[in-house]
Parts: C-alpha cells; structure tokens; sequence
C-alpha cells in the first residue's frame, strides 16, 4: 500500500467513526421508542442546519468535511435528515436494519473503497465522466456487511418487540441488497448525484417494508 492510499485510509477511518454516531438513533429506538426518537433526531437536524449554515458562510469549519462540500450542503445533513424519515415513516424493527446498513455498511464500503482503485465513483460523476458503480470487492463488502447487519436486526427484533416480526430471512436480504445498490449505484435527480447517506436507510427501508408485506 501506497503512502497516498494509506493517508486515504486514515481518514476515511476517521470520517466513517464520527459516521458510526448514526448507531445513537437504533440505541434511541429501543431506550426511547419511536416518538421520542423523533423528536431528538428532530433537534440534531435544526441544530446541524444552523451549523452547517455558519460553515458554508465560511464562519467555521468542520473536521471530516470532503473537498468536494466545500461549498455545497455536507453529507452529515443528508445523513440526519434520512435518518429522521426512516424512523418517521418505517416501523421500529426497519428503521434499526435500516441505520444499521447505513451506519456500519456504508462505513465498511468506505473502508474497502479507501484501498481500492475506482472506488470514488460519485466524485467521477460529478466531474461529468458518466454513469459509474464502486468495483465489485466494495460492493460484496458492503452487501456481506449489510446481511449480518439485517441478521442482527432480526435477533434484536425478536428480542425487544414481540409478536409477529417483520423482518424474515427474505426481508432483511432484500433490504441489504437495496442498501447496496444505494452505494455502489449513484443515484441522481435533474443531473443531481443524490447523497448515499440519505438513499441508503430510505431506500432499504422502503424495500423491506414492502418485502414484509409479501
């Protein structure tokens, strides 16, 4: 390994350990509930835009920031606001799958990506090079990741909430392999590259949900 590609490991270690925070909202679920958790997820994002409106007027700068957001709404907005619709919207038992995915796939996806070549496919986008997906090692990783991820889910679920569950083998593979897809797959709107971490939890949210209702 290069000394380049170790200096981008290191800190891609360090952005995918302030990443691993997200793992507070799963915890808030099962301390708090639902509503509760909400509300919390709630006032992080109020207090993130406010920061994340002082950084880009160039008041303060924050560690972790990618050069590319230099001058445009950081991921960590993304990752609060996706947060708070997955636990809005989906049942506890998805929601926790769903933040786990993103907060320990994507970081696993990160980690891979760090040491192989091609990985930065959403930057490559935004460059105007065209439709790219993350080398086949980042995407195996990340979807093995993201099965143990929804196999965990599936034990706290029948753990914490009792009665009929909803996430079954096929449910929480179907939802591991859509949060795959979010990552390795760079979806875009008008031109846009959306941020994985908001399509990541929605996504594979949306699909277990419907995968439960099969």
């Amino acid at each position: 390994m290069g000394s380049q590609q170790r200096a981008t490991l290191v800190m891609e270690i360090k952005r995918k350990v302030i990443h691993l925070s997200g793992l507070s909202v799963p915890a808030a679920i099962l301390l708090f509930g639902k509503v509760a958790t909400v509300g919390l997820v709630a006032l992080a994002l109020v207090a993130a835009l406010l920061l994340e409106r002082r950084r880009l007027a160039g008041k303060i700068r924050l560690p972790a920031v990618r050069d590319h957001e230099a001058d445009r709404v950081a991921s960590y907005i993304y990752y609060i606001l996706g947060a708070l619709l997955t636990v809005l919207i989906f049942s506890p038992a998805i929601a926790i799958a769903a933040m786990l995915m993103l907060s320990l796939g994507d970081a696993a996806s990160g980690i891979i990506g760090s040491i192989v070549r091609g990985s930065a496919v959403r930057n490559q986008i935004m460059e105007g090079q065209g439709w790219r997906l993350k080398p086949l090692p980042v995407v195996a990783g990340t979807f093995a990741v993201c099965l143990l991820v929804g196999y965990g889910a599936f034990l706290i679920e029948g753990r914490f909430f009792p009665g009929p569950g909803a996430l079954a083998f096929p449910v929480y593979v179907t939802g591991a392999a859509a949060a795959t897809f979010a990552d390795a797959v760079p979806l875009s709107f008008r031109k846009r590259v959306i941020d994985d971490n908001f399509t990541i939890p929605v996504l594979s949210g949306s699909v277990m949900f419907f995968a439960s209702l099969l």
